[in-house]
């Protein structure tokens, strides 16, 4: 099992979290995905890319950190990791109603420099 399984098993631990995948934010190219349901990897990238492009436009600084998606039953959560090159994305698909979106955020954010790494 690589390194970028481990961490993405470790991230899976969190009640309600049914996936997570470490994916390109430019291209969409997915690194590694564990779990019964992961976010649509190119889907994440364009989300993220055209999100970052709007913030820009608006006069936001510094670059995208997070995005949270809620729906009524579901979350999905895309978390930036900078590196050098293209930006990588952390993404997690949430049980609404078992998840603690805190906690996700938390821990994704805590990762996000090893998986960029």
């Amino acid at each position: 099992m690589s390194s970028v399984e481990d961490l993405l098993r470790t991230l899976l631990d969190m009640p309600g979290v049914t996936g997570i995948a470490l994916v390109d934010a430019v291209t969409g190219l997915t690194y590694g995905e564990v779990g019964e349901e992961t976010p649509d990897a190119e889907e994440c990238s364009r989300l993220a890319v055209s999100v970052a492009d709007r913030l820009h436009a608006a006069g936001a600084r510094g670059g995208l950190e997070s995005i949270v998606i809620t729906g009524a039953r579901h979350q999905v959560v895309l978390r930036a990791c900078p590196r050098r090159g293209d930006p990588l994305l952390l993404t997690a698909a949430l049980e609404r109603e078992q998840a603690n979106l805190a906690l996700v955020l938390h821990r994704l954010g805590r990762h996000a420099e090893k998986a960029a790494g």
